[in-house]
């Protein structure tokens, strides 16, 4: 009889969700969690080595033309190497955690659609694992911090080399079709076909936190003796006042010249009590969003193979 393979588990994010603190303690715990069969690939060597040579392959599918393309079997080849690296054992965990999978969330704010390239970039990420997925783990958000959060990520990695889109337009294209994260949930699913889907709000992340690292590492280590991070390292969001000092800045200055002022605009305008976080919607519009996210919450709910982590209420 073959022996088993590695369990794989797969953490996809996505953006804006707490995905660096999780992937926090687990890279602080990796070594003790191998010495229990539980192996951690740190994000950034997912990225480089596993994610994005995928993507690379996707964005040639797409018809865009990067200078390093691979063929099938270069990629398999690239990807078969990865996971050798890791050294699991048959029926050790893997945890794969890279909210890059469905691509950039500066990718929603063109058209206000959900990851424009994920029909093409969730399957290959998913087909180059060699051993079968058997769970994959998703927090998602409501959509007007989700896409504020995400049009605010966008503008920081904007080349200046194009237009850039404005607030107006990523406004118009999320309300004029509305996204669902139902629909990505249902594409995801059918790509890691067989998987358990476990997924949670990021607005309950502080009541779920533990739970989500436990059902991530498995039984075998116990996430009450893991070591947390120090402090948060993760990025402050840009004030309401900096965006709009930046895109004055863009406007008047052009795409490029406007973009390299970015860092200098947001160390003068912090978000704090003196600047309130960046929120383009209305009332109206955010009560609108809020609606549709909780109609598709519900719907999420209710998919078979999905396990729906709430908290515990007394």
């Amino acid at each position: 009889m073959p022996a088993p393979d590695p369990y794989v588990v797969v953490h996809g994010g996505v953006h804006k969700t707490a995905t660096s603190f999780v992937q926090s303690i687990l890279q602080r715990n990796a070594g003790k969690m191998r010495k229990s069969g539980v192996h951690y690939i740190h994000h950034r060597d997912t990225r480089k080595d596993f994610t994005y040579p995928c993507q690379l392959k996707g964005y040639e599918l797409l018809g865009m033309d990067y200078r390093r393309k691979y063929t099938d079997d270069e990629l398999r080849a690239e990807t078969l190497k990865f996971f050798d690296k890791v050294g699991a054992g048959p029926g050790e965990r893997i945890i794969l955690s890279d909210e890059n999978m469905p691509g950039h969330c500066g990718h929603c704010v063109g058209r206000g659609y959900l990851y424009s390239r994920r029909h093409v970039l969730i399957p290959l990420f998913a087909r180059e694992i060699p051993y079968p997925v058997r769970e994959v783990h998703l927090a998602v958000r409501n959509y007007a911090d989700f896409f504020a959060s995400a049009y605010v990520e966008y503008l920081r990695s904007a080349s200046g080399r194009g237009a850039v889109v404005g607030e107006a337009q990523m406004k118009r294209g999320l309300l004029s079709k509305l996204p669902s994260w139902a629909d990505f949930i249902r594409e995801v699913a059918r790509a890691f076909e067989g998987a358990e889907m476990v997924i949670w709000r990021h607005e309950d992340f502080g009541a779920l936190n533990d739970r989500i690292v436990q059902n991530l590492i498995g039984p075998d280590v116990d996430v009450a003796k893991l070591a947390r991070p120090k402090r948060s390292r993760g990025r402050p969001s840009a004030s309401q006042r900096a965006i709009d000092e930046l895109l004055i800045a863009i406007k008047r200055d052009g795409a490029e010249a406007g973009l390299a002022q970015r860092v200098a605009i947001q160390d003068r305008y912090p978000r704090g009590p003196d600047y309130p976080g960046y929120d383009p919607w209305s009332a109206q519009e955010r009560a609108h969003l809020i609606r549709t996210y909780e109609r598709d919450m519900e719907a999420i709910g209710n998919m078979a193979d999905v396990r729906m982590l709430e908290p515990e209420h007394a």
